[in-house]
């Protein structure tokens, strides 16, 4: 994986910008890249967003061209949004893979996605609880503070049901 690319939506980007914890993120191996539609999403963030990208722990990634023109209506078209779209394109076009929790954005553009690995939040926890980088309680806690602060609502009562 550390050569291969993790393009990065807003849903699960904000999910770790918000809690602090981008280091489960890049624990994963992956380079992390987002489009320009997804930094223009992240708006509560966005100071710490343009750190790391200061930093050059994120990169931004440039679409251009008839395929990514071509891919992207595809993806609007089944009703995803623009950072969405471009996320999709941008993960067939480099061969990478998405972070996303937009379930039901995943369910849409399954057919146009065979082949794409798709990372949710949950499974960053998952490989950071796994590779003790995080402990199930420090990960019970980001559960916590997701559903209650941020709308992002889990179906198990705590990561030891994962493991």
């Amino acid at each position: 994986m550390e050569n291969s690319l993790l393009i990065a939506d807003a849903s699960t980007l904000i999910n770790f910008l918000r809690v602090r914890r981008f280091d489960l993120v890049q624990g994963l191996g992956y380079r992390v890249r987002i489009v320009h539609p997804v930094y223009e999403e992240v708006q509560s963030e966005r100071a710490l967003l343009d750190e790391l990208l200061e930093q050059g722990t994120i990169r931004t990634l440039i679409l251009e061209g008839a395929v990514i023109t071509e891919s992207v209506a595809k993806f609007l078209a089944l009703g995803l949004g623009s950072g969405e779209s471009f996320s999709f394109a941008a993960a067939i076009e480099f061969k990478g893979a998405i972070a996303i929790d937009d379930i039901q954005a995943v369910k849409k553009a399954k057919y146009l996605t065979a082949g794409i690995t798709v990372i949710t939040s949950t499974d960053v926890v998952v490989a950071g609880i796994t590779s003790g980088r995080l402990s199930v309680e420090e990960a019970d806690v980001l559960k916590s503070y997701w559903e209650e602060n941020h709308r992002f609502r889990l179906k198990v009562k705590s990561f030891r049901d994962l493991l």
